[in-house]
Order: structure tokens, then sequence, then C-alpha cells
């Protein structure tokens, strides 16, 4: 009766765990709050399991069968659409999806250092400064991502999945050649490849190892009438992910995870009248993230629909900016820093009725930042200091005739509810930039 009753109990808490956790990006933030890790990282993406880490771990794709979401987040005009479709009968069929999305990669070669420096910057001005030929500043256009993948079991034990994108963008704008005073066009255009794939082992009902590799890589072009202006001399990102869901009791489940980041931005900028046999001006940024840590998912068997989540991490970022914003000079390294942010916080979720979850949650971040040597210091220059950070972040869940619709709701919201719905920079999204208006985000999914 004893091992009956164990059985029980551990086979209800799975499917806790399981059938609380199919939802969005939307919902993800509602329990951790984005861009709290200083934008690098929403631990919960990871731990988890959730609809917005198929672009982690694609081998999940197998438990969202015949599904729909359409996904707001981070104050953007548009988030992503997800469709996947079950390809067969079974009870664990292949699974295919299609997918659009902003890409992560929309601030192509603006992607900041620790202390907020672009590649661009270093190649001759604030942000991308003006096109030097025609004059005209030059805009970091949103990316448009479309891709398709597949996910399928091996076996009794075996998951596994992979994703293809292609995203990109290209404006027109009017400008003046500087030289010749003629009119001329200046067409920005990137393009790059994203690829997915993952591998999921199931130890038993309860335990679970997964693993994900992500590879980026692109251009960016700038030109003024046919005459290149700036230019990609390289894009490229690559991720690793792992992490681990081990039952510790009839309760709770612990979730380690362990990722490995690296981004590279580069760029070339042309110069109007070369200065001793060079023509470009030089910018190269490349970050590096380590990530460590573990949460605990605790669903108590008699309290349905309650899923508990305390946490902690630690996250080693690096970053390393140089160039050459003068054409006689050589590149120099111009920032070498890095930054060490250990954290603690939790989420909570409750099934407050049949049809509606409230959910809530809570971090502190401590970031340790060092900036050492540049190239224009004495060799002595370091820079230490430190900040403590505090997010809040609360949501609800409802769910409806097959319809799901998950709400992110920054808290300044119940402070100053009317401003923040009517444009309130206060009430901006939890993530999004100072002034984008809404208090909320949204996700709306369905399953048939």
């Amino acid at each position: 009766m004893k091992k009956l009753l164990t059985a029980a109990v551990t086979t209800a808490v799975g499917m806790a765990f399981a059938g609380s956790a199919l939802a969005t990006e939307t919902r993800i933030n509602s329990l951790s709050a984005a861009g709290g890790l200083g934008g690098a990282f929403n631990e919960k993406s990871i731990t988890i399991r959730d609809s917005n880490n198929i672009d982690t771990f694609p081998q999940f794709l197998t438990t969202y069968k015949n599904s729909v979401d359409v996904d707001n987040t981070l104050g953007s005009s548009y988030g992503s659409m997800n469709v996947r479709y079950a390809l067969s009968d079974d009870p664990a069929p292949p699974v295919l999806t299609l997918f659009g999305k902003r890409s992560p990669w929309a601030n192509v070669t603006a992607q900041k250092s620790i202390l907020g420096a672009t590649a661009p910057s270093v190649a001759g001005g604030p942000g991308f400064g003006p096109n030097p030929i025609s004059g005209k500043a030059l805009a970091d256009a949103t990316n448009h991502q479309f891709g398709v993948g597949f996910g399928m079991k091996a076996g009794e034990s075996v998951r596994l999945g992979a994703t293809l994108s292609i995203g990109g963008n290209r404006s027109d704008t009017q400008g003046t050649n500087l030289q010749s005073g003629n009119p001329t066009d200046d067409e920005q255009s990137n393009t790059w490849v994203d690829f997915n794939v993952g591998v999921g082992f199931d130890i038993n009902e309860v335990n679970s190892l997964d693993f994900g590799l992500n590879i980026v890589g692109g251009t960016f072009t700038n030109e003024s009438g046919k005459q290149p202006a700036y230019a990609s001399n390289g894009l490229f990102g690559v991720a690793l992910t792992a992490k681990g869901e081990f039952m510790v009791s009839q309760i709770s489940k612990i979730v380690p995870y362990l990722r490995f980041n690296y981004d590279n931005r580069s760029v070339l900028g042309q110069v109007l009248t070369p200065s001793d046999g060079r023509n470009n001006l030089i910018g190269t940024l490349t970050n590096m993230w380590i990530i460590l840590g573990s949460d605990l998912a605790i669903a108590p068997p008699n309290m349905e629909g309650v899923l508990i989540q305390p946490g902690v991490g630690l996250i080693y970022h690096s970053s390393g900016l140089s160039g050459n914003s003068n054409p006689a000079g050589a590149s120099a390294t111009v920032e070498t820093s890095s930054n060490i942010m250990p954290w603690y916080g939790f989420s909570a979720e409750a099934k407050a009725f049949e049809w509606l979850y409230l959910r809530l949650g809570a971090r502190q971040v401590i970031s340790r930042t060092d900036v050492a040597n540049t190239a224009t210091a004495p060799s002595t220059n370091e820079t230490h200091f430190s900040t403590v950070t505090n997010t809040v972040s609360t949501g609800f869940g409802i769910k409806l005739m097959g319809w799901d619709l998950d709400l992110d709701i920054n808290p300044a919201f119940f402070n100053n509810g009317i401003a923040a719905v009517n444009g309130s920079p206060t009430g901006a999204p939890t993530g999004a930039p100072a002034g984008a208006g809404w208090a909320l985000n949204w996700a709306l999914g369905y399953d048939w």
C-alpha cells in the first residue's frame, strides 16, 4: 500500500510539474522579471518547460503538439507567432513547427559592452554616427525572422529536435554625397542564419537531462549609392546550454543548469580621405557569459495548480572592445571589463479559480563590475563598482474554452494604474525602454 501511495503521489506531482508549464514567454517574464540580470538571461526560460525555451531546447517540441500562440513581449510592437502540428496520431508524435518573430539580433552591430559602448562607436562616432559618404545617420533597423523546426522521440527515452531560421532586414533612405553634392541612396541590409539543435534524455518518468546548441552567423552592410560606408567584418554567436531535472522528494525537483554564450560583432567603416594608406575604421566587440544556477521546483500535491520555485545563480560576463577611430593609427584595446552577478529569488504560481492563475516573481541581483586598463589610461588605473538590483514581477493566466491568455503586468500599474495604461513611463513592461507606455505584455494561445 505504501509503494502504491508513493507511486500515486509521484505521478501526481509529475503531472503538476508538466501540466503547469505549458505557456509562453510572457508567462516566464511574469514569474521572473526580464532584464533583471542585465538583460543577459532569464533563468526561468530554462528551468520551466515552456514554449519559449524551444529556442534553447528544440527537443521540447514533442510536448507542444497541435497548438498556436502569439506573444507580445518587452514592449515591442510585435513579439512572436508559433504554430506546432503533430504529424501522426501516436501518443508521442513527431511535431513540426513554423514560427516568425522579431529577432534577438535586432541590434545587429549595435550590441553593447558592459559599459554601454558598441563596435560602431569605436569605428568613427557615437552609435553608428553619420554615413561618412552621404552624411545620413545610420540606423540598426528592426529585423524579422522566420523559421521551421522539427522534434521527435527516438525510442522511449531520447528526445531530438532542431530549428533553422533566417532573419534580416533591408531599408533605403535618401542622402547627399558629401563630395559631389549629388543625391544618393543609402541602403542598409542585413542577413543571418540561426540554427538550434538539442537532445534530451528521460532517465525515468521524473528525471531528465537536456542539452542545446545554438549557432548564429550573418552580415551587415550600409551603402551610399554603390559605395560601402559600413560593413560587417564578422557577426557570430554560439551558445551551449545544459540542464537537469531530478526528483529530490515526493513534492519537489531540483533543476540545475549551466550555459556558455559567446557573441562577436565587428564592423569596418570607410572614410573619405584615407590617411597613411589606410581606408578603414575598425570596431570589434566580444561578449562572453558563463551562467550557473539551480531552481528548486515545489508542487505540493494537496494544493492543485501551485508551483513555487526558489533559485540561486551566478553569472560571469566579460566584454572586450577594440578598434581604431583614426585611419592613421593601429587598432587598440578600448575597453576590457567583467561583471560578476550572483542572485537569489523565487517565483510562485497558484490557481485561484478553474480559469484564473496568479503569478509573482522576485529577485535580488548583486552586480560587481571591474573595468581593467584601457589604451588611454595609465597602466595602474582600475575601476570597481557594485550595484544591487531588486525586481518584482506580477501576472495572471486565464484559461477558457481551450484558450490561454497570459498577462505580464508591471507592479507599478497597481500603484499608478490609470497613468500606466495611458502612457506613463513607470508603467512600461519590465525590460521595456522608458516611455514604452503600456503597463502589460500579453500572449494568447490555443490548443486543439
